[in-house]
């Protein structure tokens, strides 16, 4: 038979705790977009801004995502198969407003009717497509902080 071992009781360091109190405070973003490789772009430099992140391919995904975690913000892209960016603004806009968070729609076809459709649905800001990373990172800023 082996020799049992006890484990010395090991308490976090500080800056453990630190760590796990800064993650639990960071702000959650949702990114919608149908464009892998600008999901993981947009993810990166959130990520750096000290945002934590989750990905999703359309509005459908991003509904099943909201009913698993809160989110202080939703970025989508409009044109996607499934659900458009749009047709997410107008379900979350059915919803509750304590279980509605803000959304940022970003869109390289932007139109005045869809601006206006996307502004009634309830976007916090609307962005064309190429963005300018400044600019959505003030959007982002003012519109988490003024909930």
């Amino acid at each position: 038979m082996g020799k049992s071992h006890i484990l010395p009781q090991v308490k976090p360091s500080l800056n453990v705790s630190r760590g796990i109190e800064k993650f639990a405070n960071m702000k959650r973003i949702l990114i919608v977009d149908d464009f892998e490789p600008s999901r993981v772009v947009l993810r990166e430099r959130l990520e750096i801004q000290g945002y934590a992140c989750q990905e999703v391919g359309n509005g459908s995904e991003a509904l099943k995502a909201m009913e698993m975690k809160r989110f202080d913000l939703v970025i989508t892209d409009n044109q996607m198969p499934v659900m458009t960016g749009l047709q997410l603004l107008q379900c979350l806009a059915e919803r509750p407003n304590n279980q509605r968070p803000p959304a940022i729609f970003l869109t390289g076809h932007l139109t005045d009717p869809l601006a206006k459709a996307a502004q009634t649905a309830g976007a916090s800001a609307i962005l064309r497509k190429p963005y300018n990373d400044q600019e959505l990172i003030s959007e982002i800023t003012r519109v988490i902080e003024s909930r």
